[in-house]
């Protein structure tokens, strides 16, 4: 997985300094980045790989965010990651923005 682009495809619910406050806004952003970043990369990212690239944009436009929001990091990689594996599951095919 190219970590730069997953990092991209999260980027505009990430740069956004209230990504973790669950305002429904904020939750749209994040379907809405999943949503691209399925359609770019298919449903098969692990957890690792979304946190690692969450934190890197975390770490990249919010410094010293990562530390007092690493529980909020692993809750979002933890929800993506599964949200992937049901639409693999379900064979949903990856639609095109």
């Amino acid at each position: 997985m190219d970590l730069k682009a997953l990092e991209k495809s999260l980027s505009p619910w990430l740069r956004v300094s209230t990504w973790y406050s669950k305002h429904p806004e904020d939750e749209q952003r994040f379907h809405h980045a999943l949503h691209a970043t399925f359609a770019e990369h298919g449903y098969s990212i692990a957890f690792e790989e979304f946190f690692e690239a969450m934190r890197n944009v975390i770490v990249e436009r919010y410094p010293g965010h990562e530390l007092y929001r690493a529980t909020d990091i692993e809750r979002y990689a933890r929800r993506a990651e599964i949200i992937g594996y049901y639409l693999f599951d379900v064979q949903l095919p990856v639609m095109q923005q």
